[in-house]
Protein backbone atom coordinates (compact mmCIF):
# COMPACT_ATOMS: atom_id res chain seq x y z
CA UNK A 1 0.00 0.00 0.00
CA UNK A 2 1.49 3.16 -1.17
CA UNK A 3 1.30 5.91 1.66
CA UNK A 4 -0.90 8.22 0.02
CA UNK A 5 -3.73 5.16 -0.14
CA UNK A 6 -2.60 4.90 3.96
CA UNK A 7 -3.98 8.18 4.15
CA UNK A 8 -7.24 7.87 1.78
CA UNK A 9 -8.02 4.50 3.87
CA UNK A 10 -7.61 5.88 7.02
CA UNK A 11 -10.45 8.63 6.29
CA UNK A 12 -12.70 4.57 6.56
CA UNK A 13 -11.36 4.37 10.30
CA UNK A 14 -12.95 7.09 11.49
CA UNK A 15 -16.03 6.50 9.38
CA UNK A 16 -16.47 2.69 11.28
CA UNK A 17 -16.06 4.02 14.16
CA UNK A 18 -18.78 6.79 13.68
CA UNK A 19 -21.02 4.01 13.69
CA UNK A 20 -20.36 2.79 17.26
CA UNK A 21 -22.80 5.24 18.45
CA UNK A 22 -25.61 4.03 16.42
CA UNK A 23 -25.31 0.95 17.34
CA UNK A 24 -25.14 2.33 21.19
CA UNK A 25 -28.45 4.22 20.88
CA UNK A 26 -30.02 0.48 19.06
CA UNK A 27 -29.30 -1.04 22.09
CA UNK A 28 -25.50 -2.38 22.91
CA UNK A 29 -25.68 0.29 26.11
CA UNK A 30 -27.59 -2.19 27.79
CA UNK A 31 -25.05 -4.72 28.42
CA UNK A 32 -22.11 -4.03 31.22
CA UNK A 33 -19.40 -2.36 30.15
CA UNK A 34 -16.56 -4.96 30.79
CA UNK A 35 -18.67 -7.38 28.60
CA UNK A 36 -19.42 -5.61 25.83
CA UNK A 37 -15.82 -4.84 25.42
CA UNK A 38 -15.65 -8.90 25.51
CA UNK A 39 -18.43 -9.12 23.03
CA UNK A 40 -17.20 -6.78 20.46
CA UNK A 41 -13.45 -7.77 20.21
CA UNK A 42 -14.52 -11.55 21.20
CA UNK A 43 -17.11 -12.00 18.02
CA UNK A 44 -14.25 -9.29 15.98
CA UNK A 45 -11.51 -11.85 16.95
CA UNK A 46 -13.43 -14.85 16.28
CA UNK A 47 -14.36 -13.38 12.70
CA UNK A 48 -11.07 -12.56 11.52
CA UNK A 49 -9.45 -15.80 12.30
CA UNK A 50 -12.05 -17.73 10.11
CA UNK A 51 -11.20 -14.91 7.09
CA UNK A 52 -7.51 -14.56 7.76
CA UNK A 53 -6.26 -17.98 9.13
CA UNK A 54 -4.04 -19.21 6.96
CA UNK A 55 -2.22 -15.57 7.19
CA UNK A 56 -2.23 -16.01 10.98
CA UNK A 57 -0.43 -19.17 10.83
CA UNK A 58 2.42 -18.09 8.01
CA UNK A 59 3.24 -14.61 10.08
CA UNK A 60 2.60 -16.45 13.85
CA UNK A 61 5.54 -16.25 16.40
CA UNK A 62 6.24 -15.60 20.04
CA UNK A 63 7.54 -12.11 19.25
CA UNK A 64 3.95 -11.58 17.89
CA UNK A 65 2.27 -12.60 20.67
CA UNK A 66 4.16 -10.44 23.31
CA UNK A 67 3.25 -7.48 21.39
CA UNK A 68 -0.36 -8.41 20.77
CA UNK A 69 -0.75 -9.03 24.36
CA UNK A 70 0.74 -5.61 24.82
CA UNK A 71 -1.53 -3.61 22.70
CA UNK A 72 -4.61 -5.86 24.05
CA UNK A 73 -4.15 -4.35 27.34
CA UNK A 74 -4.14 -0.87 25.72
CA UNK A 75 -7.05 -1.36 23.57
CA UNK A 76 -9.35 -3.03 26.23
CA UNK A 77 -8.65 -0.39 29.01
CA UNK A 78 -9.42 2.39 26.30
CA UNK A 79 -12.14 0.94 25.58
CA UNK A 80 -13.45 0.68 29.57
CA UNK A 81 -12.60 3.58 30.82
CA UNK A 82 -14.57 5.40 27.19
CA UNK A 83 -17.65 3.61 28.15
CA UNK A 84 -17.19 4.57 32.17
CA UNK A 85 -16.69 8.08 31.04
CA UNK A 86 -19.78 7.89 28.79
CA UNK A 87 -21.92 7.04 31.61
CA UNK A 88 -20.82 8.86 34.33
CA UNK A 89 -20.73 12.34 32.27
CA UNK A 90 -22.96 14.33 29.41
CA UNK A 91 -22.48 12.43 25.89
CA UNK A 92 -20.83 16.29 24.33
CA UNK A 93 -18.23 16.81 27.48
CA UNK A 94 -17.30 13.32 26.82
CA UNK A 95 -17.17 13.17 23.12
CA UNK A 96 -15.05 16.51 23.25
CA UNK A 97 -12.75 14.88 25.67
CA UNK A 98 -11.91 11.63 23.71
CA UNK A 99 -10.73 13.30 20.86
CA UNK A 100 -7.73 14.97 22.89
CA UNK A 101 -6.13 12.82 21.89
CA UNK A 102 -5.11 15.00 18.97
CA UNK A 103 -3.11 16.76 21.51
CA UNK A 104 -1.97 14.30 23.45
CA UNK A 105 -0.19 12.76 20.60
CA UNK A 106 2.39 15.24 19.30
CA UNK A 107 2.68 16.03 23.45
CA UNK A 108 3.81 12.68 24.30
CA UNK A 109 5.70 12.57 20.98
CA UNK A 110 7.66 15.66 21.81
CA UNK A 111 8.66 14.55 25.32
CA UNK A 112 10.21 11.39 24.45
CA UNK A 113 11.85 12.44 21.43
CA UNK A 114 12.62 15.95 22.56
CA UNK A 115 11.32 17.20 19.35
CA UNK A 116 8.53 19.77 19.03
CA UNK A 117 6.63 19.31 15.96
CA UNK A 118 6.66 21.47 12.54
CA UNK A 119 4.79 24.97 12.79
CA UNK A 120 1.98 23.48 10.27
CA UNK A 121 1.04 20.42 12.33
CA UNK A 122 0.63 22.76 15.45
CA UNK A 123 -1.50 25.16 13.83
CA UNK A 124 -3.56 22.32 12.68
CA UNK A 125 -4.00 20.72 16.12
CA UNK A 126 -5.28 23.50 17.25
CA UNK A 127 -7.58 24.38 14.70
CA UNK A 128 -8.92 20.88 15.08
CA UNK A 129 -9.00 21.51 18.91
CA UNK A 130 -11.32 24.29 18.63
CA UNK A 131 -13.41 22.84 15.80
CA UNK A 132 -13.88 19.82 18.02
CA UNK A 133 -14.86 22.25 20.99
CA UNK A 134 -17.25 24.05 18.95
CA UNK A 135 -19.01 20.27 17.61
CA UNK A 136 -19.44 18.52 20.50
CA UNK A 137 -20.69 21.88 22.41
CA UNK A 138 -18.58 20.72 25.61
CA UNK A 139 -19.25 22.04 28.66
CA UNK A 140 -16.01 21.79 30.71
CA UNK A 141 -17.48 23.70 33.72
CA UNK A 142 -18.67 20.18 34.82
CA UNK A 143 -15.30 18.58 35.12
CA UNK A 144 -16.41 15.24 37.16
CA UNK A 145 -15.25 11.78 37.36
CA UNK A 146 -16.90 10.96 34.15
CA UNK A 147 -14.51 13.46 32.15
CA UNK A 148 -11.45 12.59 34.16
CA UNK A 149 -12.08 8.75 32.93
CA UNK A 150 -12.68 10.21 29.42
CA UNK A 151 -9.15 11.79 29.77
CA UNK A 152 -7.63 8.32 30.90
CA UNK A 153 -8.94 6.66 27.93
CA UNK A 154 -7.91 9.40 25.65
CA UNK A 155 -4.50 9.06 26.48
CA UNK A 156 -4.13 5.77 26.77
CA UNK A 157 -5.48 5.81 23.06
CA UNK A 158 -2.29 8.09 22.62
CA UNK A 159 0.01 5.96 23.91
CA UNK A 160 -1.57 2.67 22.25
CA UNK A 161 -1.41 4.86 18.55
CA UNK A 162 2.44 5.89 19.70
CA UNK A 163 3.35 2.33 20.59
CA UNK A 164 1.66 0.70 17.82
CA UNK A 165 3.53 3.02 15.05
CA UNK A 166 6.62 1.51 16.43
CA UNK A 167 5.54 -2.06 16.69
CA UNK A 168 3.78 -2.06 13.14
CA UNK A 169 7.27 -1.81 12.23
CA UNK A 170 8.75 -4.80 13.78
CA UNK A 171 5.89 -7.64 13.13
CA UNK A 172 2.62 -7.95 10.38
CA UNK A 173 0.00 -5.24 10.77
CA UNK A 174 -2.61 -7.10 9.74
CA UNK A 175 -1.71 -9.92 12.38
CA UNK A 176 -0.96 -7.35 15.22
CA UNK A 177 -4.39 -6.07 14.54
CA UNK A 178 -5.92 -9.54 14.39
CA UNK A 179 -4.54 -10.69 17.59
CA UNK A 180 -4.55 -7.62 19.74
CA UNK A 181 -8.32 -8.39 19.59
CA UNK A 182 -8.06 -12.06 20.44
CA UNK A 183 -6.30 -10.76 23.78
CA UNK A 184 -8.20 -7.80 24.38
CA UNK A 185 -11.56 -9.92 24.97
CA UNK A 186 -9.44 -12.21 26.36
CA UNK A 187 -8.49 -9.88 29.18
CA UNK A 188 -12.72 -8.57 29.38
CA UNK A 189 -13.64 -12.26 29.51
CA UNK A 190 -11.63 -12.39 32.66
CA UNK A 191 -12.93 -8.73 34.20
CA UNK A 192 -16.70 -9.61 33.19
CA UNK A 193 -16.46 -13.09 35.43
CA UNK A 194 -14.36 -11.15 38.04
CA UNK A 195 -16.79 -8.09 38.15
CA UNK A 196 -20.16 -8.17 36.36
CA UNK A 197 -22.91 -10.60 35.88
CA UNK A 198 -22.69 -11.79 32.27
CA UNK A 199 -25.58 -10.54 30.64
CA UNK A 200 -26.16 -12.39 27.16
CA UNK A 201 -28.12 -10.24 24.46
CA UNK A 202 -31.68 -10.50 24.65
CA UNK A 203 -33.35 -9.58 21.79
CA UNK A 204 -32.41 -8.80 17.59
CA UNK A 205 -31.84 -5.08 17.99
CA UNK A 206 -29.11 -5.85 20.87
CA UNK A 207 -27.63 -8.59 18.85
CA UNK A 208 -27.81 -6.43 15.54
CA UNK A 209 -25.83 -3.43 17.61
CA UNK A 210 -23.18 -6.42 19.47
CA UNK A 211 -22.38 -7.59 15.72
CA UNK A 212 -22.13 -4.12 14.36
CA UNK A 213 -19.47 -2.95 17.10
CA UNK A 214 -17.52 -6.03 16.84
CA UNK A 215 -17.42 -6.23 12.87
CA UNK A 216 -17.98 -2.83 11.34
CA UNK A 217 -16.01 -1.11 14.61
CA UNK A 218 -13.77 -3.23 15.78
CA UNK A 219 -12.70 -6.04 13.00
CA UNK A 220 -12.66 -3.58 10.18
CA UNK A 221 -11.82 -0.63 12.29
CA UNK A 222 -9.14 -1.40 14.32
CA UNK A 223 -7.61 -3.77 11.93
CA UNK A 224 -7.40 -1.02 9.07
CA UNK A 225 -6.16 1.40 11.93
CA UNK A 226 -3.11 -0.77 12.82
CA UNK A 227 -2.13 -1.42 8.99
CA UNK A 228 -2.66 2.28 7.84
CA UNK A 229 -0.29 3.42 10.51
CA UNK A 230 2.73 1.47 8.95
CA UNK A 231 2.60 4.21 6.37
CA UNK A 232 2.15 7.47 8.28
CA UNK A 233 2.75 9.45 11.40
CA UNK A 234 1.66 9.04 14.88
CA UNK A 235 0.42 12.74 14.52
CA UNK A 236 -1.12 12.07 11.13
CA UNK A 237 -3.10 9.41 12.82
CA UNK A 238 -4.29 11.43 15.81
CA UNK A 239 -5.85 14.26 13.49
CA UNK A 240 -7.29 12.14 10.86
CA UNK A 241 -9.42 10.25 13.45
CA UNK A 242 -10.95 13.37 14.63
CA UNK A 243 -13.23 12.98 11.71
CA UNK A 244 -15.26 10.29 13.77
CA UNK A 245 -17.59 12.66 15.65
CA UNK A 246 -18.68 14.53 11.88
CA UNK A 247 -19.27 10.92 11.10
CA UNK A 248 -21.80 10.35 14.20
CA UNK A 249 -23.26 13.53 13.98
CA UNK A 250 -24.02 12.44 10.41
CA UNK A 251 -25.20 9.48 11.17
CA UNK A 252 -26.98 10.74 13.71
CA UNK A 253 -29.11 12.96 11.18
CA UNK A 254 -29.12 10.33 8.99
CA UNK A 255 -30.79 7.82 11.51
CA UNK A 256 -32.35 9.90 14.32
CA UNK A 257 -33.23 13.51 12.37
CA UNK A 258 -30.65 15.39 14.62
CA UNK A 259 -29.47 18.39 13.28
CA UNK A 260 -26.19 20.44 13.82
CA UNK A 261 -26.68 24.11 14.99
CA UNK A 262 -24.76 26.92 13.47
CA UNK A 263 -21.56 26.45 15.93
CA UNK A 264 -21.38 22.48 15.55
CA UNK A 265 -21.57 23.04 11.63
CA UNK A 266 -18.68 25.97 12.09
CA UNK A 267 -16.74 23.05 14.15
CA UNK A 268 -16.97 20.64 11.28
CA UNK A 269 -15.24 23.08 8.97
CA UNK A 270 -12.46 24.33 11.06
CA UNK A 271 -11.90 20.32 11.85
CA UNK A 272 -11.63 20.08 7.97
CA UNK A 273 -9.46 23.25 7.37
CA UNK A 274 -7.30 21.54 9.86
CA UNK A 275 -7.07 18.25 8.49
CA UNK A 276 -6.33 19.78 4.81
CA UNK A 277 -4.09 21.80 6.34
CA UNK A 278 -2.11 18.27 7.59
CA UNK A 279 -2.38 16.38 4.21
CA UNK A 280 -1.55 19.64 2.66
CA UNK A 281 1.97 19.00 0.64
CA UNK A 282 4.08 21.84 -1.14
CA UNK A 283 5.15 20.87 -4.71
CA UNK A 284 8.61 20.84 -3.51
CA UNK A 285 7.86 18.18 -0.72
CA UNK A 286 5.53 16.18 -3.24
CA UNK A 287 8.04 15.57 -5.53
CA UNK A 288 10.28 14.53 -2.82
CA UNK A 289 8.01 11.75 -1.73
CA UNK A 290 7.01 10.57 -5.13
CA UNK A 291 11.07 9.89 -5.71
CA UNK A 292 11.29 8.32 -2.34
CA UNK A 293 8.24 5.89 -3.13
CA UNK A 294 9.93 5.30 -6.89
CA UNK A 295 12.81 4.63 -4.60
CA UNK A 296 11.53 2.09 -2.44
CA UNK A 297 8.88 0.53 -5.45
Amino acid sequence: MIQKYAKLFSVTVPLAWGMSYLFMALGASEIPAIELVALRCGLAFLALILIFYRHLKETFSWKMMAYSALAGILLFAVFYFLIIGVIATSASTAGFLASTTVVIVPTLRAIVTRKIPDAKTIIAILIVLSGLYLLTGADLLQFNLGAVMCLVSATLYAVYIILSKQIVEKVDPMSLGIWQLGFSSLYALIGTFAFETPVLPHSNIVWFSVLGLALICSAYGWVMQTIVQSYVSAEFTSIMFTLEPIFTAIFAFIFFGELLSGLAFLGTVLIFVGILLTIYQPKKSRSIVLLQEKVEY
